[in-house]
């Protein structure tokens, strides 16, 4: 598949990177998973040192040189160019920021998310606060180190999703805002609206849960010699080794057990994603997901296109009954349907429906976007959240976990990563429709044969082709048009319509 020597040299030099990413990727899914509290301050130091590392590594002369040349070659294969594209998007950061920064950087977040923990649990903001506030900080000094052109909120959109800007977003939520308030507002006039459901208070066993996620996942094609799932305060994936060693978590919260079995279907769209890469593709830098975006629009497609619908709801419900007693037995298929599919305002992004989930999104962007901006006070956000909440939702905040703590990602310094939440589930109904025309409704696919066809067109249309084309370029081969939000508008309509 390579042809270009200098490329063939630079994959040479490339595979101690890699080493390096993989053993990183290794201690940050053991720092959410079984890493001891007192481990958080060596393990920042460690996380540290090794992203000085391997910024030395990326900016050695001779690499650079390498890098240049290639650029200069003619008649490259598409991966050959992806490569040099990828490795001058990382090149970025490595090169315009400052080794002391670096360290810092990755020191502060591993604190902080043993900060947000603790907050977490404690239901108390001020705890996290000193560390969101340093971190906003070094963000803000971050984008003036890289610089901009137009808004200083992109170059941090541009970490998550490539080419990403304000400009974009600010149009994207325009569109769907106002059709997701009318939507919403029609369910909610439906004489079929319910604020709650008696499921969401049955209890169930921890351990009888993780085996049905494990069935289920088995029933979606889930290969568990190359795949593990464990517990974690915040649901992630994490690929370990492309294709090999991807691992995924869920969480149990004793009581509403579709949390945790559609967190699981959410983890395992992403690891799929991972674990068909191209095999040439797996440790080089065009293995992966090529931008958030694209990738949670593998996870949102498994988890609310697939497993929030009838069809699969009721292939499931035999396993439902097995695994989690006979309280569950006195629900039918009606029960459990209007269960995955409830409708209202909630407090919790992460267990949102797929109507109200983008306006929780929204919100999040526009206090990213106004602490970015300098408008907003790391300390006030708690105070904007609430608020926001209240005039989106009607609803109030009872405490901190259940507003401004819930997510893990600006802990971790994720800022600038929410609105590819959005846009990828956006970019689901681009899937489901492409899809369609090529292996019949959807309908007809939950089985297993069905579900081995439905991973194989996602590995020849989206996943084989890792990082090679940029993600506006892989949705325009994939649809043969842009972006457009509208065919997943077209598939909530008509969804929620007919439900309610």
């Amino acid at each position: 598949m390579i042809k270009n020597k200098y490329i063939r040299k630079i994959l040479k030099y490339y595979e101690t990177l890699w080493a390096l990413e993989h053993y990183r990727a290794l201690g940050e899914w053991d720092q959410n998973v079984y890493m001891p509290e007192k481990g958080t301050k060596p393990r920042g130091k460690a996380a540290g040192k090794v992203k000085v590392l391997l910024q030395k590594m990326f900016t050695d002369k001779q690499f650079l040189n390498l890098i240049s040349a290639a650029e200069q070659e003619k008649d490259l294969t598409d991966v050959e160019r992806g490569i040099i594209r990828v490795l001058k998007r990382e090149l970025r950061d490595y090169q315009k920021l400052p080794a002391e920064f670096l360290e810092e950087f990755e020191r502060l977040t591993t604190q902080a998310y043993a900060a947000w923990v603790k907050a977490k649990k404690q239901k108390d903001f001020s705890i996290f606060e000193p560390y969101f506030s340093k971190i906003v900080e070094m963000l803000k000094q971050k984008v003036e180190y890289i610089g901009y052109k137009e808004h200083p909120y992109d170059v941090l959109l541009d970490d998550f999703e490539e080419g990403l800007t304000v400009k974009q977003v600010d149009s994207f939520f325009e569109q769907i805002v106002p059709e997701i308030k009318e939507l919403l507002d029609y369910v909610k006039r439906s004489p079929h609206y319910k604020d709650k459901h008696p499921l969401e208070f049955e209890e169930y066993d921890r351990d009888k849960m993780y085996q049905l996620n494990i069935k289920i996942l088995k029933l979606l094609g889930a290969p568990f010699n190359r795949l593990r799932l464990d517990e974690s305060p915040h649901p992630f994936t994490i690929g370990i080794a492309l294709g090999c060693d991807v691992r995924i978590t869920t969480w149990y919260h004793k009581y509403d057990f579709g949390r945790s079995l559609t967190a699981a279907i959410h983890e395992y769209g992403h690891a799929l994603y991972d674990l068909q890469q191209d095999r040439a593709l797996r440790d080089t830098p065009v293995g992966g997901g090529v931008s958030y975006a694209v990738h949670e629009s593998q996870s949102r497609f498994w988890e609310n296109i697939v497993a929030r619908s009838p069809e699969f709801i009721e292939r499931i419900l035999p396993d439902i009954y097995k695994f989690l007693g006979s309280r569950f037995e006195k629900y039918d298929l009606e029960d459990y349907v209007g269960y995955f599919n409830l409708v209202r305002p909630s407090l919790i992004r992460v267990e949102a429906d797929e109507v109200t989930y983008h306006l929780h999104i929204y919100l999040r962007y526009k206090i990213e976007k106004e602490l970015i901006e300098g408008k907003i006070k790391p300390k006030e956000v708690r105070d904007l959240w609430n608020s926001m909440i209240h005039k989106l939702f009607g609803l109030k905040v009872p405490s901190d976990d259940k507003g401004v703590l819930q997510d893990v990602h600006w802990s971790l310094g994720y800022i600038g990563y929410f609105p590819t939440y959005s846009l990828g589930t956006f970019m689901s109904g681009l899937v489901l429709s492409q899809m369609q025309k090529d292996l019949g409704k959807l309908e007809d696919l939950v089985n297993p044969a069905g579900f081995k066809q439905v991973s194989k067109w996602l590995k020849e249309h989206i996943h084989r082709y890792g990082k090679v084309y940029p993600p506006a370029e892989l949705i325009k081969r994939l649809t043969g048009k842009r972006f457009t939000p509208r065919p997943f508008l077209s598939y909530l309509r008509k969804k929620y319509k007919r439900i309610y």
